[in-house]
């Protein structure tokens, strides 16, 4: 037979097309009298079996994800699970890419991909509620490297942008821009990440004689307050550097709306070099993350966790430089 297809080889035999798959992928949930059932019919079915022929060191990586960080469309850890991808397949390995609603989160239902043995190590993207992360942790099976994120008391690789260093960068190209009325956009106690960038601008701040203000430290649901708004047009800063471009694009929306020019009124930085879909994209001055190497990372570290070849639980911080553009006027 030419053309064979994984429902042909389902229907021959009475199984699912998942099943199938899952067989000839080297799948954990088929049992070994099955599998072999399934691979002597599609060899013999002359089905072409080289996508599934992965060397020895070759494994399914897990890649978990909050939901609500895929819910606006294009996002930073839709690319970021691209390189992952990209990664993996580079060395030979297979991604499976599953995100986590906040139900899940709060009633502890751990992955499908986790309660059905699917994986051979497990990538989390982002931050989760840490109870529920530390279930996954002790309950997967497998080794664990988290990605964009950490927590410290967890023995777990991590890989994190360069989160203080990178914010650091942003205020000291605004200082050098002749800013020194420099607002933070970002709520601090959301989670570790923007609490690092913040003390990255203090710092870039405070290094300059700048003493940080607490009336400059914007939180981003401010931005839908028109309380706000009538309070910064009284006293209102030169530059705004923000914790993420995302929230710079929210930033700019208010802006516009409230009749504000950037750069020409006021100055934008901002952080991820990430604005997808967005018309300030264009003009938007960003330290860039690199995902490409902070998922090559990743991977690297999760394939020599599985080996067995990594004793001690390592933190990787992957620094880069600002991608320069037009939203930031010197003064």
């Amino acid at each position: 037979m030419t053309n064979v297809k994984l429902k042909d080889i389902a229907q021959h035999l009475g199984v699912s097309t998942v099943t199938v798959s899952n067989a000839l992928s080297g799948k954990k949930g088929v049992s070994e009298e099955l599998r072999g059932k399934i691979l002597q019919a599609a060899r013999q079915m002359g089905y072409d079996m080289k996508r599934y022929e992965l060397s020895e060191d070759s494994y399914m990586i897990g890649v978990i994800v909050n939901y609500n960080y895929l819910g606006i469309g294009t996002s930073f850890y839709w690319a970021l699970y691209q390189q992952l991808a990209f990664a993996a397949l580079k060395n030979q390995n297979l991604t499976m890419l599953e995100s986590v609603e906040d139900t899940q989160q709060n009633k502890g239902i751990l992955p499908q991909m986790i309660r059905e043995n699917k994986v051979d190590g497990l990538i989390v993207i982002g931050w989760m509620k840490e109870s529920y992360i530390r279930k996954v942790v002790k309950e997967a099976g497998v080794p664990v490297v988290f990605l964009d994120f950490n927590l410290s008391e967890v023995k777990c690789d991590a890989v994190l942008s360069s989160n203080y260093i990178g914010m650091y960068k942003v205020t000291r190209y605004l200082v050098e821009h002749g800013h020194r009325k420099i607002a933070f956009l970002g709520s601090v106690k959301e989670n570790d990440n923007v609490l690092d960038r913040y003390y990255g601008y203090r710092k870039g701040l405070m290094e300059s004689g700048i003493e940080p203000q607490e009336k400059w430290k914007i939180g981003t649901e401010d931005l839908q307050k028109e309380s706000f708004w009538e309070n910064f047009s009284k006293d209102m800063p030169t530059a705004v550097a923000c914790f993420s471009d995302y929230h710079a694009g929210k930033l700019y929306d208010g802006l516009q709306m409230h009749g504000y020019r950037v750069p020409e009124d006021i100055s934008v930085a901002s952080y991820d070099d990430y604005l997808f879909g967005h018309s300030f994209a264009q003009q938007l001055t960003s330290y860039h993350v690199d995902m490409k190497c902070m998922a090559e990372t990743a991977v690297k570290m999760l394939q020599n966790r599985i080996r067995g070849s990594n004793k001690s639980f390592e933190v990787r911080y992957i620094d880069s430089n600002i991608t320069e553009r037009s939203s930031v006027r010197k003064i």
